[in-house]
């Protein structure tokens, strides 16, 4: 394949990726991140990765790639970059000028509690739960084994339920009875 026809055929494949990821992968990064900037910086610096290497033709990015492969890579991504913002944060934690921090609506209780969860843990439960992975995929994306990834999941279920309880206790007798 000539040299332009591997570019356009890169600038193909990344125009799809963006249509059909993005809001999925911005989803995924806002649950890690916690905050909705920092998740479309998380993605804006993902999508500018996967477009340089679409371009380069690097795999999985190439005109043949594995779709799997690119979404993975894509979901792994950003992964690491919400770990990194997460780990920052112990060091430097950014606050919004617009929202007011003491305002319940403007962060739900379901991202607090998915907040108290370690990165790893929270990736775990986005990657099954809202993105539909199976334990081999996200074994890929978090770099863990198989087995692992399950029983991250399974453990990561197990405490974000106790954190969304422990804030709403009446929220538990709901989901008993």
């Amino acid at each position: 394949m000539s040299e332009p026809a591997a570019l356009a055929a890169a600038d193909v494949t990344f125009a799809r990726l963006l249509r059909e990821l993005q809001g999925s992968l911005l989803g995924f990064a806002r649950g890690l991140a916690g905050d909705d900037e920092q998740a479309r910086d998380i993605v804006q610096d993902v999508f500018v990765d996967a477009w340089r290497a679409a371009r380069g033709g690097a795999p999985p990015f190439t005109a043949t790639g594995d779709t799997d492969g690119m979404r993975r890579w894509l979901f792994h991504a950003a992964y690491v970059r919400a770990a990194g913002v997460h780990r920052r944060g112990r060091i430097i934690r950014w606050e919004s000028l617009d929202a007011n921090p003491l305002d319940e609506a403007s962060h739900p209780r379901e991202a607090r509690a998915l907040e108290s969860l370690e990165p790893e843990d929270a990736a775990c439960v986005l990657l099954t739960v809202v993105q539909g992975f199976t334990a081999q995929e996200i074994a890929r994306v978090v770099g863990v084994t198989p087995e692992a990834a399950k029983k991250r999941v399974t453990r990561a279920k197990q405490r974000l339920r106790a954190a969304y309880f422990s804030k709403n206790p009446r929220a538990e007798k709901g989901a008993r009875g």
